[in-house]
């Protein structure tokens, strides 16, 4: 249209002349139509030129301000820096100032901010809206976490003023003292809530952010603090149920008394192992007042002729005997049951004791019941170094093979009555109980650690009479309780059938497969075990009477694998059980194979929504192979967990390959 020179500059004249020339020779309809457009257009022109003009007084006039929001947000930002790193460097009231400073250079920037919350100009254009609204929780979030260190801050300074030297030898603190710490651990519970609420508040804060604009190049660092959030309150929600029982545990704020029981997972029952040492353990306020242990054959033998309880009928088949008595006591898988059945064989089997044979001299009644295996003295032992007894040195490595030797068979050797075989085991605690109370405070923390991990890993089982902690405790996990499911479920029961303690060299899978049809959910479970040792002192062939606890209803269509006897189908504890016998040889594999069909409830639930399994860990016993290959009509929408190996082979269909350390939860969406 217009025939521009090949000068690098534009003839502006010569186009306003050849435009000019061009409306002219339009009719004159169109030079009306054209004359609007051009209207509007310098309308439109000078309407932007109003707002960009408007924009620039804006920023002009409120520059001073918005300066200080940034300075305000810088500042909390370094000052909240820096009191993480003090915390780090143990150094809890400064950490404090440096958290409150950050959280009032904090709220000083969100009071600045919130001026223009209502501003027409803001309000009028959507890409400043985000922006602002941005800003706003990001802002937030740097208030609310600076609250929370500041509080974390001042509970470490509390904790910390008993030891002013960063040295802990928690027997050498007197009564009061001992008190006061665990009065601070028992009273932290409400403030952790309220820090772990804050975390919460905050995570829900940064989720807003869209990250239009100015806080996109932040994107990734802003990520990196969102994960540290989430260990935080991971951290945290461990924490404060551990305040809540640990108190108790120490004999606060009442003194406790406890029944321990030492469960030799290597000789494996329902609960965790044989019971072959139990103890009577008495606190208060952090100091152990009494701590006795007894080999449990001085509680059965003295009575085995005036005491007669008929045994569960697997015991009095496989085990061949014809008596109950405390050392099997522990037949049911739920914890809370068995510790209640723990406690009456103790008290009625001591009130029928000879005088000659009266050891436990307790006449009260028991807070709860203890359980423990080996794994928690090992894990111990590598925190606090080696013990000696007797000149023998017990360490993290060789614990579980040398007691065993020393009460099974080295006693003789040593020309210790059979009936005394097991006393090594007091003086054993009682080295361990010098040992952990001298441990310097940063080590305290990994204690504390190994305590946590025990609990998760059902090393130790906890039973309380107070029904408030008891159900924090199951909350938790740590009761050993037979958990309700809304789905799916399974927990594998091993019942070592005098096999002496082949446990420790069997290997142990779990292959569940699901596959779904138009008629239902049908479940293929393979238990395999592999027999990793030879006929000796301490192994020979293994023995185990299996229970496999399933949801209530399920149809049991066929088993495979069962050395002798029948298969057991009955209901208990909300589930229902299939039990059946297997023996293996050494060097040899064996596999227990049930096929059976999940409820209809469940089937109906896959069919339109979800499926849920929850499989639940045996105490004592670790699972290193679990395998899930499940199969649905569905497609499959979404699954969690995700982290741990995991693939999909199909629309329809997905299998996950882990461990069973812990109980596992598993979610398929449709």
């Amino acid at each position: 249209m217009f025939h521009l020179s090949q000068s690098k500059h534009i003839d502006l004249a010569k186009i306003y002349e050849r435009g000019h020339n061009l409306i002219g020779a339009v009719p004159l309809v169109k030079k009306k139509r054209q004359k609007k457009i051009f209207k509007f257009f310098k309308v439109l022109l000078i309407f932007i030129a109003i707002i960009i003009i408007g924009l620039v007084l804006f920023l002009v006039l409120n520059l001073a301000n918005f300066k200080l929001i940034y300075a305000n947000a810088a500042a909390g930002k370094d000052n909240a820096v820096y009191a993480v790193n003090l915390i780090k460097e143990k150094n809890y009231v400064a950490a404090n100032s440096f958290a409150l400073l950050a959280q009032n250079n904090f709220q000083d920037a969100i009071i600045s901010a919130k001026k223009y919350q209502d501003n027409f100009i803001i309000q009028s254009i959507a890409p400043l809206v985000d922006q602002f609204n941005d800003l706003l929780y990001l802002l937030s979030t740097g208030e609310i976490l600076s609250r929370a260190i500041a509080q974390g801050s001042d509970l470490a300074v509390g904790v910390e003023g008993f030891f002013p030297s960063g040295a802990l030898n928690f027997a050498k603190l007197g009564r009061d003292e001992r008190r006061s710490i665990l009065d601070k651990i028992y009273t932290a519970g409400p403030e952790l809530k309220s820090i772990n609420e804050s975390l919460n508040s905050a995570l829900v804060e940064i989720s807003k952010i869209k990250y239009n604009g100015i806080l996109r190049p932040f994107k990734d660092k802003i990520g990196f603090y969102q994960i540290q959030l989430n260990e935080a309150q991971m951290f945290l929600t461990s924490a404060i149920p551990l305040c809540e029982v640990l108190p108790p545990l120490f004999g606060y704020p009442a003194e406790s008394t406890f029944l321990f029981i030492m469960q030799n997972s290597d000789e494996l029952r329902p609960t965790g192992g044989f019971i072959g040492t139990y103890g009577i353990l008495g606190v208060d306020s952090g100091d152990i007042k009494r701590f006795d242990t007894h080999d449990v054959y001085h509680m059965d033998m003295p009575v085995k002729d005036k005491f007669s309880v008929a045994p569960p009928e697997p015991l009095a088949k496989y085990l061949g005997v014809d008596k109950w008595y405390l050392r099997d006591a522990n037949w049911s898988p739920d914890w809370p049951t068995a510790a209640e059945k723990i406690m009456w064989f103790f008290y009625e089997e001591d009130k029928l004791l000879p005088v000659k044979d009266q050891i436990n001299n307790f006449q009260g009644t028991f807070n709860g019941v203890i359980g423990i295996t080996p794994k928690l003295v090992t894990d111990l032992l590598a925190l606090i170094g080696p013990i000696y007894i007797e000149g023998e040195e017990f360490n993290e490595h060789n614990f579980v093979k040398l007691l065993q030797y020393k009460v099974e068979q080295g006693y003789e050797l040593l020309g210790i009555p059979s009936w005394h075989r097991k006393e090594i085991i007091g003086d054993i605690v009682k080295e361990l109980k010098i040992k952990i109370f001298d441990l310097p405070i940063k080590d305290l923390y990994e204690a504390v650690n190994i305590l946590e991990r025990n609990l998760n890993e059902k090393d130790i089982i906890l039973s309380f009479q107070d029904k408030a902690i008891a159900a924090v405790v199951n909350e938790q996990g740590w009761g050993g309780q037979v958990k309700s499911a809304n789905g799916d479920y399974l927990m594998v029961v091993d019942a070592n059938m005098a096999s002496f303690k082949t446990d420790a060299v069997i290997s142990r899978s779990i292959d569940y497969q699901i596959d779904q049809s138009v008629s239902g959910l049908f479940v293929d479970l393979r238990l395999n075990y592999a027999h990793n040792g030879d006929f000796d002192w301490q192994t020979t062939r293994y023995r185990t009477y299996t229970r496999v606890y399933v949801p209530w209803g399920s149809e049991l269509i066929t088993v495979e694998g069962m050395s002798e006897g029948e298969v057991e189908v009955y209901n208990e504890l909300d589930k229902t059980v299939f039990g059946a016998f297997i023996s293996i040889e050494p060097r040899e594999i064996g596999q227990l194979h049930f096929y059976y069909k999940l409820p209809l409830p469940l089937h109906e639930l896959a069919k339109q929504k979800e499926y849920r399994l929850y499989i639940q860990k045996q105490p004592g016993k670790t699972i290193d192979s679990l395998g899930l290959d499940l199969k649905f009509i569905n497609r499959i929408q979404s699954y969690s967990p995700s982290g741990f190996y995991i693939y999909k082979t199909g629309d329809s269909s997905i299998n996950w390959e882990t461990d069973l350390k812990t109980d596992k939860q598993f979610l398929v969406n449709f």
